[in-house]
């Protein structure tokens, strides 16, 4: 909901609140009992002083906070946030991409044109491979092909798309049985690299920084960080850091800003992207400034 159309809501001044997806991530897992938590997880209470990354990776942008926690509980973010286009939509439009690869852009485009219905189908069935592919799996992918597909390429084409498959560049990778496309699990798995290598290489970035290096744990929230294959380049790609994923990870940013909702002073301290400045101070010289305009600060007079 847009903040302009909260009076069309019905919703009252006073009764809304704007919360940051990755704070409430943040602040609902450090309401988790530890068996809440990733098996097998050594995660514990973080103690004031610790320093933790929050990985919120969604459908389409994956946003990454360092938060601090402070003395009293509360949450301080030492890192401004940061992130980029590389959620779980990335890995639809590369499907996307080799779907067209297989029919052709117009016969692709006559699809989502004539049958919207098998269209969201299509992509809806991606959905259970996509999920649970892992790094580890070697066996064949089954993706059901909508019938539509099928006869909108023979129209086109005067042959059947079978045949097609055949004389592609993914013969030795892709053949249709009947209303289902077979595919080597190297394919889907290619469908991820656009997006995990963009993370990766972001997540080192922000460890370079010198308020970023000390963090001991990632905490991987949003819906695409219940993807297998993420899970995995995470872990391996940071070794020495303990990644946690809690259960229906893309449910932790919702729930935690029913928490923040009703305890508001649960972030302390944010990092501006942007600031400016409205004055400026200048050292004070005695032969040319007034005594009585002289302030004291760390740096001096």
């Amino acid at each position: 909901m847009k903040i302009g159309e909260k009076c069309r809501a019905g919703i009252k001044d006073e009764n809304l609140q704007i919360a940051l997806e990755p704070e409430t991530a943040s602040i609902f897992c450090r309401l988790l009992p530890v068996e809440k938590l990733e098996k097998g997880s050594d995660f514990v209470c973080f103690p004031a002083g610790s320093k933790y990354m929050v990985l919120d990776a969604g459908g389409g942008t994956v946003d990454i906070t360092v938060h601090e926690v402070m003395s009293g509980g509360q949450l301080k973010e030492i890192h401004k946030a940061s992130g980029g286009a590389w959620g779980g939509t990335k890995v639809d439009e590369a499907f996307k991409q080799f779907i067209i690869g297989l029919v052709g852009m117009s016969v692709f485009q006559r699809f989502c044109e004539e049958r919207k219905e098998d269209h969201l189908d299509l992509f809806r069935d991606f959905e259970i491979p996509k999920r649970g592919i892992s790094s580890d799996t070697n066996v064949d992918i089954n993706i059901r092909l909508p019938t539509a597909l099928k006869e909108i390429y023979k129209e086109n084409n005067c042959k059947d798309l079978s045949e097609a498959i055949k004389q592609s560049r993914y013969t030795e990778e892709v053949i249709l049985v009947y209303d289902k496309l077979r595919v080597k699990a190297s394919v889907i798995k290619n469908f991820f690299s656009n997006s995990i290598d963009n993370i990766i290489s972001h997540v080192k970035e922000l460890l370079n920084d010198s308020r970023v290096r000390e963090i001991s744990s990632i905490m991987m929230v949003g819906g695409f960080s219940e993807s297998k294959m993420l899970q995995k380049a995470i872990k391996s790609s940071f070794p020495n850091i303990n990644v946690f994923i809690p259960g229906d990870a893309g449910l932790v940013v919702l729930k935690g800003a029913v928490v923040f909702g009703h305890s508001l002073s649960s972030i302390a301290m944010r990092v501006s992207k942007f600031t400016y400045g409205i004055n400026s101070l200048v050292p004070f010289d005695t032969k040319i400034h007034d005594i009585k305009k002289r302030r004291e600060c760390d740096d001096g007079p």
